[in-house]
């Protein structure tokens, strides 16, 4: 038993001594510096720092120790720094780590201090492991402006690039388009960046992926970037616009609320512009036609029935709107019978236009199962296609 409690003495001896030791005994400090400012941060806003270490002793191991906070939230710019410098005419190690802290409120707050746990050789040139901590530091935050929602976005400077797959305001019938937009800010982490801007139009199918959140840290504070993707494709052939979105934020360098702005995008298909442009001719030839044989068949009668009666009156309305109605379903059935699908889409498209009777849920409940088919990704079968026209033409 004796010689069991002289072993276990012999091997603590021999042991390096790891417990951690008041760093009294040792020529080490360590403080958190904040970068210097004219004016007290707002809520939310960047506040730079650096955590700096001087040390006169052999170091073997560390760790920084920066634990959550209840006032701040805390990201690191870069990896520490080490250098050997002269201070006050002796060797030291300083070690520096730049972090950026973000104030969860206003009022005053309290930077915890920051633990460094090291690993040195003491005197009997045995490693034994230390605590240094920096002091607490209070600051003074300020309350973000009064009219500030939950929106609110506090950065040194936000930027905002969109670029399409395709020229959205010509596109080939039937084509998607893929919009992107990239925000970045510097001054911010990624997770409170503003949420993608919802996309909701009745003419238009819309696929959106997730959105992409990065950081970038640099010396001077997190660059974050977001991605934003839509992918569309208009239901009509009518051209429509995108309105715009604005994102509101709080320019920290100036002092200012701003604004940045997802401008408005026309998107629509070509054909329906060339249709618009080059058929107004033929149609009005056709047209004509049809309503001087219309009315060269009636003879005496339209004099008698149009005698003291203004043009503009309802009944002469009526009887145009019903001569380009039967102009109109001639024109359908005959590209009905020659399997002219879209033809016949574009045809009806131009119809519902001057049908001023159905407002824009009625129209594209009429054509929405013949679209489903012609813009489906798979082919569909020419018989569906032309059955789903014979139905639209018998609903009328």
């Amino acid at each position: 038993m004796v010689r069991m409690v002289l072993l276990l003495l012999t091997l603590l001896v021999a042991t390096p001594a790891l417990a951690q030791e008041p760093a009294e005994e040792f020529d080490v400090h360590f403080n958190l510096i904040l970068d210097p400012r004219d004016t007290a941060p707002l809520e939310g806003e960047m506040v730079l720092a650096t955590l700096r270490g001087e040390y006169r002793e052999t170091i073997t191991n560390e760790e920084v120790k920066l634990r959550p906070m209840t006032d701040f939230d805390w990201i690191q710019l870069a990896p520490d720094h080490w250098t050997r410098l002269q201070i006050a005419g002796l060797p030291t190690v300083v070690i520096e780590r730049r972090i950026a802290l973000f104030p969860k409120r206003a009022g005053t707050a309290t930077i915890l201090p920051v633990a460094h746990e090291l690993e040195v050789m003491n005197r009997e040139n045995v490693r034994q492991k230390i605590l240094v901590r920096s002091a607490p530091v209070t600051i003074e935050v300020s309350a973000k402006p009064a009219d500030a929602g939950s929106d609110w976005l506090p950065v040194r400077a936000l930027e905002l690039s969109e670029s399409w797959s395709a020229d959205p305001a010509k596109l080939i019938d039937g084509q998607n388009v893929q919009r992107r937009i990239v925000l970045r800010a510097l001054g911010v982490p990624p997770e409170l960046l503003p949420e993608q801007p919802p996309l909701r139009e009745p003419w238009l199918i819309n696929f959106t992926p997730p959105e992409e959140r990065s950081v970038q840290v640099t010396s001077q504070g997190p660059v974050s970037t977001v991605v934003w993707v839509w992918t569309l494709r208009p239901i009509t052939g009518e051209p429509g616009v995108i309105p715009q979105a604005v994102i509101p934020y709080f320019d920290t360098t100036d002092g200012q609320a701003k604004s940045i702005v997802i401008p408005p995008a026309t998107i629509g298909y070509a054909s329906f512009a060339n249709n618009e442009t080059a058929g107004w001719q033929t149609g009005f030839k056709a047209n004509a036609q049809i309503a001087f044989g219309f009315l060269a068949g009636l003879g005496i009668a339209i004099p008698m029935t149009l005698r003291g009666m203004r043009f503009t009156s309802a009944p002469f309305r009526r009887l145009r709107r019903c001569i380009a109605r039967q102009q109109r379903f001639a024109h359908f059935r005959r590209l009905e019978r020659r399997g002219d699908v879209a033809g016949f889409r574009k045809a009806m498209a131009d119809f519902l236009k001057s049908e001023t009777t159905l407002n824009l849920e009625e129209r594209l409940a009429l054509t929405q199962r013949l679209d489903s088919l012609i813009f489906a990704a798979d082919p569909p079968v020419r018989g569906d296609e032309m059955a789903v026209a014979r139905r639209i033409l018998r609903d009328f």
